[in-house]
This record gives structure tokens, C-alpha cells and sequence, in this order.
């Protein structure tokens, strides 16, 4: 059996100095992928309101959600829907102070500037904790760094087409007339309140999906093993459908099933590969990271 590389502990110094190295990098990521962003604002903020525009269509005349979801995916099918006689007008953004909508697109170009640069932010993560593995397990950095990627686009992709315009729709339903009085409620959408909470949304989604992965490596620092894991099956499935209940306002089943099924699947996907990959038994965590000379 191969023998570990040398090694010893890191002093605080030196666990600050990689640590402000690492963001460092991280940061000019974040920065070159905020450049980017900035010069597809609007094709960005298209993107972010057609859960609404759908959600405001709908809001009257009950959507299926099977229909809601076909018209996320296929966008010229609805763009056609919508351009039908009487149908009326979408919904509308609006902004305060004159510098709001400015604020809301670079708010918009910092969270797509965020993602583009997902990949050098993971592997900088990576490599900031692998001074404390073995070096077998230093060997995923690649994996983990793809997986953790697509993890998360696939988490905000899924709330985005999946979850929003459905929790959009049942939100709008509450404006309209109050019985018995002649007042209205009408939902006068600011720009800059709309793209931070469905930004958030997005990041919510993405840092969810990111359990079952925190879960595998977990059980490759030997701290849980897989049989572990599929013991707690039971108690995670009620954990997931819960959190799948406090994340989309909706009350119908649907949408809690769409957040709390994939949670589940992901979560029995990542103890079966910890049953393959990892330790038989749990080691328990590491005492102090440790440095290769």
C-alpha cells in the first residue's frame, strides 16, 4: 500500500494566508464573470421575468402545472399564447429612485457573474481543504469541482422552471377586489425587490442541491459511512419534503413533490456511491488540517 506524503500541521498563519490567497482567486473569478454578465443584462433579465410574465397569465385562468412547466421549457409556445387578441397587458416593472434599475441589472450581473464562475470558486474551496485529506481523497478535486457545478446550476434550474412561476402565480392571487368593500389590491411590482428575491430563490435552490454532495464527501472524510446514511433514508425523506414545504409558498402537493422528490433521489444516489467510495467504517473527524511538504 502506497505511503501517505509527508506532512505537517499548518500554523494559524499559514491557514489565514491560504485562506486569503484562495479568495483572492475566487474574488477575480467573480469579478471577470460579472464583466461578462454586465453585457448581457437584458437577455438576463428576460430570463428572470418569464416565470412571471407566465405566473401573471395564469393567475385568472388556472394553468395546469404541467402546462406552466411546458410553457417555462418551450418559450415561443407561450410567446404565442400570449400574443392572442384580448389577452391584455403583461405584467410591468417599476423603480422609485433613478438609480434603481441600475443597482437591480448589476445586482442581476453579480449573480450571473456568481455562477459563470462557479467552477474556479468550487475548486478553489477544494483546494483550500485538501491539505486536510488523504491523499487518495485529493484525487477527487476534479470530480467534486464538475459535480458541484452542475449540482447547483441543476438546483436553480430546477426552482426556476419548476417552482417560481407557480409560487409567482399563487402569490398574485392574492391581489383583486377585498369583499365588501369597493377597494382593490393591486400588485405594483418594483424591479429592484423582484430581481433580489428571485436571485435569491435561484442561490436558495442551488445551495440546497448541494446537500447530497456535502453528504458524499462527508462520508469520504470517513466522518458518516453508507450504511449510515441509508438508516437516516427515512428521516431525511421527512427532513426534504419539509424544507420542500417551507421553500415554495404554494400549498399545492405539486410543488413540494417537485423540490422534496429530487432531494430524496439525490440524497439515496449519494449513500449508494458512499457505500462504493467511502470507508466501511466512520473515522470521525479529523483533528487539525494538515499541510504536504
Amino acid at each position: 500500500m502506497a505511503k501517505e506524503p509527508e506532512e505537517h500541521k499548518m500554523s494559524f498563519m499559514e491557514h489565514l494566508q491560504e485562506l486569503r490567497s484562495r479568495l483572492f482567486k475566487s474574488a477575480i473569478a467573480v469579478v471577470a464573470g460579472v464583466t461578462v454578465a454586465w453585457n448581457y443584462k437584458e437577455a438576463l433579465l428576460a430570463f428572470m421575468l418569464r416565470p412571471l410574465e407566465i405566473a401573471h397569465y395564469c393567475r385568472t385562468r388556472a394553468c395546469r402545472p404541467t402546462v406552466i412547466l411546458h410553457w417555462m421549457i418551450h418559450t415561443q409556445e407561450f410567446v404565442r399564447v400570449r400574443s392572442r387578441p384580448g389577452v391584455g397587458p403583461g405584467p410591468s416593472l417599476h423603480f422609485a429612485g433613478p438609480t434603481d434599475a441600475f443597482v437591480a441589472y448589476l445586482k442581476l450581473s453579480a449573480i450571473g457573474g456568481l455562477i459563470l464562475a462557479l467552477p474556479v470558486v468550487f475548486y478553489q474551496v477544494w483546494s483550500f481543504i485538501s491539505p486536510g485529506l488523504y491523499a487518495r481523497e485529493r484525487r477527487y478535486v476534479y470530480p467534486f469541482v464538475g459535480f458541484s457545478t452542475l449540482f447547483f446550476v441543476g438546483g436553480s434550474l430546477f426552482g426556476y422552471y419548476g417552482v417560481f412561476p407557480i409560487g409567482y402565480e399563487w402569490f398574485l392571487g392574492f391581489a383583486g377586489s377585498v369583499p365588501g368593500t369597493s377597494a382593490q389590491i393591486i400588485p405594483t411590482i418594483m424591479m429592484e425587490e423582484y430581481l433580489g428575491f428571485t436571485s435569491q430563490m435561484l442561490l436558495a435552490f442551488g445551495v440546497v442541491f448541494e446537500l447530497p454532495l456535502f453528504i458524499f464527501f462527508l462520508s469520504l472524510a470517513g466522518i458518516v459511512t453508507g450504511k449510515q446514511l441509508f438508516k437516516f433514508g427515512r428521516y431525511f425523506t421527512v427532513i426534504a419534503f419539509v424544507l420542500a414545504a417551507i421553500l415554495t409558498p404554494s400549498t399545492d402537493v405539486y410543488s413540494q413533490v417537485m423540490l422534496g422528490g429530487p432531494l430524496v433521489f439525490l440524497y439515496f444516489v449519494a449513500a449508494a456511491l458512499a457505500t462504493v467510495f467511502g470507508p466501511k467504517e466512520s473515522r470521525g473527524f479529523r483533528k487539525g488540517l494538515v499541510k504536504r511538504k
